[in-house]
C-alpha cells in the first residue's frame, strides 16, 4: 500500500517524428509537444459517440455541426503551420502531429494561391475509417472543417470544403477541394432551422444520397462503356476509310487496248506496294493487257524503300509476260535513283505518260500480241 500519497510518480516519454509523448501518470494525461490530447478506442468508444450524436442531430446537421467546430478548433493548429516559412512547410509540420496521434497521414496535393484553391487528401483518416467500419457516409466534417479553416486564413476569403473522394465509399483516401464560396456554417444552420423538419429530412436525405451515388457509379459505368462502344465504331469506320483512301489513291485505268496506267501520288510504303502489286497483277489477266505504265508525275520525292517497291513491282508486272514502264520522272527524282545505285536495267522510262503511251502504241501489233 502506498504511504505517500504526495510522492511524484514517474512521468514518461516518448518521442515520435520529432514530438514529444509525454504522459502524466499522476493525473492520468498525456501531452503531445505540450497540447493536451486524449486517446479513444476508434471503432468502439469514439465510433458509438459519434453515432449518438448523428442520430440525434440527423446527417446533414450532425455533418454541419463538425464542420464548423473543425472551423473553431484551428488556433494551436495554425500557430503550428505560422511558425515555419511558407504554408507548405507549416501544414507538413502540422501533418506530423495528425499522423501520429492517429489522425491519419494528411497530404497536400495541390495548391494554387492565384484560383485560391487547394487539394487535400487524408489516407486513413479516423472519421472516414469510422464511417467505413459502420457502413455510414456523412463525410469527413471536423477535417474539413480544419482545412477551410487553414484556407480561409491563407486565402482572406470565404471557403467551402467539396470532397471528392471517400473511405467510406471503398476509395483509398478520402479527397478534399477548398475553394472560395459565398456559402457559410451559419447560413447553412439557418436553412435547416427554417425547414422546421430538418433532422427527419436530413436522414431521408443520407438515404437518397446513398441510392444517388450507386445511380451515379452505374451511369458511370454505362457511359464509359457507350463510349468504348462509339470509339470502337470510330476505329472501324477509320479503317474502312483508310481502305478507300487506299484505293482511290492507286487508280489502275485503261489507257487504250492492252495498255493500263497506275498514276502515283505520294510515297509507296511495303503495304501499299503490296495492295498496288496484288490489284495490278489481276487487272493484267483480266484485261490481257501487254503494257503497265507507272506513271510518278506525283512523286517529288523517293527513298531506297520506295524506288525498291517501283522496281519489284514492273519485275512481277514482266514475270506474267507485259512490260513494266516507269513515266514521270522528275530531274530530283532521277537523282536519287541514281545516288542510290537503283538498278533500273531492262525497264523502259520516259519523261511522261504521254511519250510512254505513244512508245506503246508504237509497238508492232505483231509485238505487243506475241511478245
Amino acid at each position: 500500500m502506498d504511504t505517500h500519497p504526495h510522492r511524484l510518480i514517474e512521468t514518461p516519454t516518448l518521442e515520435v517524428c520529432g514530438l514529444e509523448y509525454r504522459w502524466d501518470l499522476e493525473r492520468g494525461s498525456f501531452t503531445i509537444a505540450d497540447v493536451p490530447s486524449v486517446a479513444f478506442f476508434r471503432d468502439s468508444s469514439l465510433a458509438r459517440l459519434l453515432i449518438g450524436f448523428l442520430t440525434t442531430l440527423g446527417p446533414h446537421r450532425f455533418s454541419l455541426m463538425m464542420l464548423a467546430e473543425g472551423q473553431r478548433s484551428i488556433d494551436d493548429d495554425w500557430g503550428i503551420i505560422a511558425a515555419q516559412p511558407s504554408f507548405e512547410a507549416g501544414f507538413a509540420q502540422l501533418a506530423k502531429y495528425a499522423y501520429s496521434a492517429g489522425w491519419g497521414r494528411w497530404e497536400l496535393v495541390a495548391l494554387d494561391r492565384e484560383a485560391r484553391r487547394a487539394t487535400f487528401r487524408i489516407h486513413n483518416g479516423w472519421e472516414g475509417a469510422i464511417q467505413r467500419t459502420t457502413s455510414l457516409n456523412y463525410g469527413i466534417g471536423l477535417v474539413a472543417g480544419k482545412f477551410t479553416g487553414f484556407c480561409q486564413k491563407l486565402f482572406g476569403c470565404t471557403c467551402w470544403p467539396r470532397q471528392t473522394r471517400f473511405i467510406a465509399d471503398g476509395d483509398p483516401h478520402d479527397e478534399l477541394v477548398v475553394e472560395p464560396s459565398p456559402r457559410t456554417v451559419s447560413d447553412e444552420l439557418a436553412a435547416l432551422a427554417d425547414a422546421g423538419l430538418a433532422t427527419n429530412a436530413d436522414l431521408h436525405r443520407l438515404l437518397a444520397d446513398l441510392k444517388a451515388s450507386a445511380s451515379a457509379r452505374e451511369r458511370a459505368l454505362a457511359e464509359r462503356d457507350r463510349m468504348l462502344t462509339e470509339l470502337q465504331d470510330k476505329l472501324d469506320i477509320i479503317a474502312q476509310q483508310r481502305v478507300a483512301i487506299v484505293a482511290l489513291s492507286t487508280p489502275i485505268v485503261q489507257l487504250w487496248d492492252e495498255v493500263l496506267a497506275v498514276p502515283l501520288v505520294g510515297g509507296i510504303d511495303a503495304e501499299r506496294a503490296s495492295r498496288l502489286m496484288e490489284k495490278l497483277l489481276a487487272t493484267i489477266i483480266d484485261t490481257k493487257s501487254r503494257f503497265a505504265i507507272l506513271d510518278v508525275t506525283g512523286v517529288e520525292a523517293i527513298d531506297a524503300a520506295t524506288a525498291d517497291n517501283f522496281v519489284r513491282i514492273i519485275r512481277a508486272v514482266q514475270l506474267l509476260g507485259a512490260h513494266g514502264v516507269l513515266s514521270g520522272i522528275v530531274p530530283a527524282v532521277a537523282q536519287t535513283l541514281v545516288d542510290l545505285g537503283i538498278d533500273l536495267s531492262g525497264i523502259r522510262t520516259f519523261a511522261n505518260l504521254r511519250e510512254a503511251l505513244k512508245s506503246c502504241l508504237a509497238e508492232p501489233v505483231r509485238s505487243r500480241r506475241h511478245a
